[in-house]
């Protein structure tokens, strides 16, 4: 996408190229925002290289030349030869002796300001795409656990039942020894999500609790549990049948049923996950595939990963209503604690 719309802007496409990109950017948000990004960063590149051929001193090559012929006849580099200004040329054939001047100074701040422009974003954008494919490979590793689970007990899913909370599918793992508490605390964690930035800072540790812990957790205890033990991710719910009795999603091994998907956050509009630039989510699928799904710019039949079709984050209304849950929420649209002392309503999603 980047070396296309650089094309463009640089007049450097054949007719039907530049139409096909033309027609692109009409319809697609993020082309038109990495367009006027470029557009910017070429007008200043173009703005600096004028400068620099009106003001660059003509022996600015020879005093540079020159600097780096006495640091070098010295070994290195080091804090005895370097000077607080460049050093007078030693060319003989230079016209005058000439320092640094402001303008100089002003050439280089110049250029290093355009190439942190350049770079920065660049950075920033491989870092996320870092995390991202990290969190993809969490993932993965999760689908091969509930793979090995369904396997186990006749072709299910971790159930969820109508009054547990989506998290409990992380304990059911654990007890059916499919994969090993330290495994599963890593994989459970998006590098990308909170939880990280609370395991990286010290202030928390991920951990998933036995059914023993949670039935005797006190209530501020419990709720934390809750809210942690699925991790990052989002774990699919059942759903409710035309004579209106919860159901369990089957493990079939396809393609296109997704199992997890990064969490939703009331924090961002529209109920997406945070996680990967609050414009989509990895979402794990029945074959084991993971896919980076941009729903929010999304158009057509595809419907929200988390919410039903009653606008609720709960249980599906129909077998192809699919929905995922935060770790605290509940097929019944609630929180509900384990021992049943009590059911907190969930928020309601924007």
């Amino acid at each position: 996408m980047r070396d296309e719309l650089l094309a463009y802007l640089l007049n450097d496409l054949d007719e039907n190229e530049r139409s096909r990109v033309e027609q692109r950017l009409e319809v697609d948000p993020i082309w038109q925002h990495e367009l006027e990004r470029l557009r910017r960063y070429v007008e200043e590149a173009q703005q600096a290289e004028s400068f620099q051929e009106e003001h660059l001193p003509a022996d600015l090559v020879n005093r540079t030349c020159s600097f780096v012929q006495k640091a070098s006849s010295q070994g290195t580099l080091s804090p005895a030869v370097l000077p607080t200004k460049l050093s007078e040329s030693q060319d003989a054939a230079a016209p005058q002796k000439k320092r640094w001047t402001i303008i100089d100074f002003a050439v280089v701040a110049s250029i290093l300001t355009i190439m942190a422009t350049l770079l920065v974003p660049a950075i920033r954008d491989s870092r996320e795409s870092a995390r991202r494919l990290q969190c993809q490979e969490n993932l993965r590793t999760l689908g091969i656990a509930l793979t090995h689970f369904a396997r186990q007990n006749h072709g299910r899913l971790p159930s969820i039942g109508q009054h547990e909370n989506a998290g409990i599918f992380a304990v059911k793992l654990l007890e059916s020894r499919v994969i090993s508490p330290d495994e599963l605390c890593r994989v459970l964690i998006c590098p990308s999500g909170a939880i990280a930035d609370e395991e990286f800072g010290g202030a928390d540790s991920m951990r998933v609790p036995t059914r023993q812990e949670l039935q005797q957790a006190a209530f501020a205890q419990l709720q934390h549990m809750l809210q942690r033990m699925g991790g990052s991710y989002a774990f699919r719910f059942g759903f409710y049948g035309q004579q209106g009795q919860y159901r369990q999603v089957k493990f079939t091994g396809s393609s296109s049923e997704p199992m997890m998907a990064d969490k939703p956050s009331y924090e961002v509009a529209g109920f997406q996950s945070p996680h990967h630039g609050t414009c989509g989510q990895n979402v794990l699928f029945q074959d084991g595939s993971v896919h980076y799904v941009q729903i929010c710019i999304q158009t057509g039949p595809d419907k929200h990963w988390f919410l039903n079709e009653e606008k609720e984050h709960a249980a599906g209304t129909h077998r192809s209503d699919i929905v995922m849950g935060r770790s605290e929420a509940s097929p019944s649209g609630t929180i509900t604690l384990i021992d049943n002392r009590q059911r907190l309503p969930m928020r309601s999603a924007p």
